[in-house]
Protein backbone atom coordinates (compact mmCIF):
# COMPACT_ATOMS: atom_id res chain seq x y z
CA UNK A 1 0.00 0.00 0.00
CA UNK A 2 2.98 2.24 0.43
CA UNK A 3 6.70 2.12 -0.37
CA UNK A 4 6.39 4.26 -3.45
CA UNK A 5 9.09 6.57 -2.12
CA UNK A 6 12.30 5.75 -0.27
CA UNK A 7 11.72 6.18 3.44
CA UNK A 8 8.00 5.52 3.19
CA UNK A 9 6.94 4.05 6.54
CA UNK A 10 4.15 1.96 5.08
CA UNK A 11 6.12 -0.54 3.01
CA UNK A 12 4.33 -3.83 3.41
CA UNK A 13 0.82 -4.52 4.54
CA UNK A 14 -1.24 -7.67 4.76
CA UNK A 15 -5.00 -7.47 4.52
CA UNK A 16 -6.86 -10.29 6.20
CA UNK A 17 -10.45 -10.74 5.16
CA UNK A 18 -12.23 -12.68 7.90
CA UNK A 19 -15.30 -13.22 5.70
CA UNK A 20 -18.87 -13.52 6.86
CA UNK A 21 -19.33 -17.27 7.16
CA UNK A 22 -21.10 -17.48 3.81
CA UNK A 23 -20.74 -20.36 1.37
CA UNK A 24 -19.34 -20.40 -2.16
CA UNK A 25 -18.55 -22.66 -5.10
CA UNK A 26 -15.81 -22.26 -7.70
CA UNK A 27 -16.46 -23.72 -11.16
CA UNK A 28 -13.86 -24.38 -13.85
CA UNK A 29 -15.39 -25.24 -17.24
CA UNK A 30 -13.55 -27.15 -19.96
CA UNK A 31 -15.03 -27.08 -23.43
CA UNK A 32 -14.73 -30.04 -25.80
CA UNK A 33 -17.03 -29.21 -28.72
CA UNK A 34 -17.16 -25.56 -27.66
CA UNK A 35 -13.95 -23.60 -27.19
CA UNK A 36 -11.56 -25.06 -24.62
CA UNK A 37 -11.75 -22.02 -22.31
CA UNK A 38 -15.58 -22.19 -22.29
CA UNK A 39 -15.85 -18.50 -23.18
CA UNK A 40 -19.50 -17.78 -23.80
CA UNK A 41 -20.77 -20.53 -21.50
CA UNK A 42 -23.55 -19.61 -19.10
CA UNK A 43 -23.95 -20.94 -15.58
CA UNK A 44 -27.11 -20.89 -13.49
CA UNK A 45 -27.17 -21.98 -9.87
CA UNK A 46 -30.42 -22.43 -7.98
CA UNK A 47 -30.07 -22.17 -4.22
CA UNK A 48 -32.21 -21.92 -1.12
CA UNK A 49 -30.76 -19.55 1.48
CA UNK A 50 -32.95 -19.48 4.56
CA UNK A 51 -36.50 -19.31 3.27
CA UNK A 52 -35.59 -17.66 -0.03
CA UNK A 53 -35.13 -19.56 -3.28
CA UNK A 54 -33.10 -17.72 -5.88
CA UNK A 55 -31.05 -18.21 -9.01
CA UNK A 56 -27.53 -16.91 -9.54
CA UNK A 57 -26.19 -16.39 -13.05
CA UNK A 58 -22.65 -16.21 -14.43
CA UNK A 59 -21.34 -15.72 -17.96
CA UNK A 60 -17.82 -16.93 -18.74
CA UNK A 61 -15.86 -14.25 -20.57
CA UNK A 62 -12.35 -12.92 -20.72
CA UNK A 63 -13.20 -9.44 -19.46
CA UNK A 64 -12.09 -6.19 -20.95
CA UNK A 65 -8.98 -4.15 -21.51
CA UNK A 66 -6.45 -3.46 -18.74
CA UNK A 67 -7.18 -6.70 -16.98
CA UNK A 68 -9.44 -9.63 -17.38
CA UNK A 69 -11.92 -11.70 -15.48
CA UNK A 70 -10.82 -15.17 -14.42
CA UNK A 71 -12.28 -17.94 -16.53
CA UNK A 72 -12.93 -19.91 -13.34
CA UNK A 73 -16.21 -18.66 -11.88
CA UNK A 74 -16.46 -18.23 -8.11
CA UNK A 75 -20.05 -17.85 -7.00
CA UNK A 76 -21.16 -16.57 -3.61
CA UNK A 77 -24.00 -18.64 -2.15
CA UNK A 78 -24.85 -16.77 1.06
CA UNK A 79 -26.09 -19.25 3.69
CA UNK A 80 -27.21 -21.95 1.21
CA UNK A 81 -26.22 -25.45 2.31
CA UNK A 82 -25.96 -26.78 -1.26
CA UNK A 83 -26.60 -25.81 -4.87
CA UNK A 84 -29.98 -27.36 -5.65
CA UNK A 85 -29.42 -27.19 -9.43
CA UNK A 86 -26.26 -26.18 -11.29
CA UNK A 87 -26.87 -25.74 -15.01
CA UNK A 88 -24.22 -25.08 -17.67
CA UNK A 89 -25.17 -24.01 -21.20
CA UNK A 90 -22.36 -24.40 -23.72
CA UNK A 91 -22.00 -21.87 -26.57
CA UNK A 92 -20.59 -23.99 -29.40
CA UNK A 93 -22.55 -27.20 -29.08
CA UNK A 94 -25.75 -25.72 -27.67
CA UNK A 95 -25.86 -28.49 -25.07
CA UNK A 96 -26.90 -28.04 -21.46
CA UNK A 97 -25.63 -30.01 -18.50
CA UNK A 98 -27.55 -30.18 -15.23
CA UNK A 99 -26.15 -31.25 -11.87
CA UNK A 100 -28.23 -31.57 -8.70
CA UNK A 101 -27.40 -31.20 -5.01
CA UNK A 102 -23.88 -29.90 -5.55
CA UNK A 103 -21.98 -29.38 -2.26
CA UNK A 104 -20.82 -25.90 -1.26
CA UNK A 105 -17.32 -24.61 -0.44
CA UNK A 106 -15.79 -26.73 -3.20
CA UNK A 107 -13.70 -26.27 -6.32
CA UNK A 108 -15.25 -28.28 -9.14
CA UNK A 109 -14.36 -28.95 -12.76
CA UNK A 110 -17.01 -29.57 -15.39
CA UNK A 111 -16.05 -30.97 -18.78
CA UNK A 112 -18.48 -30.41 -21.62
CA UNK A 113 -20.54 -33.55 -22.23
CA UNK A 114 -19.43 -35.50 -19.15
CA UNK A 115 -22.14 -36.77 -16.80
CA UNK A 116 -20.31 -35.95 -13.57
CA UNK A 117 -18.26 -33.03 -12.35
CA UNK A 118 -15.02 -33.63 -10.48
CA UNK A 119 -13.96 -32.06 -7.23
CA UNK A 120 -10.51 -30.62 -7.39
CA UNK A 121 -8.23 -28.33 -5.45
CA UNK A 122 -7.46 -24.70 -6.16
CA UNK A 123 -3.86 -25.65 -6.98
CA UNK A 124 -4.96 -28.01 -9.75
CA UNK A 125 -7.27 -25.36 -11.18
CA UNK A 126 -4.40 -22.89 -11.39
CA UNK A 127 -2.45 -25.42 -13.41
CA UNK A 128 -5.36 -25.96 -15.77
CA UNK A 129 -6.27 -29.27 -14.00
Amino acid sequence: MGAEFRGDEFGDILYENPGFGNHWISVKLVGIRSNCAAIGARIRGDIIAGEKKRSIFRHVNSGGSFGANPLRQTIGLAKAERVEVLEVSWPGSGTTQVFRNVPVDEFIRIVEGERQYTRTSCDKLKLGG
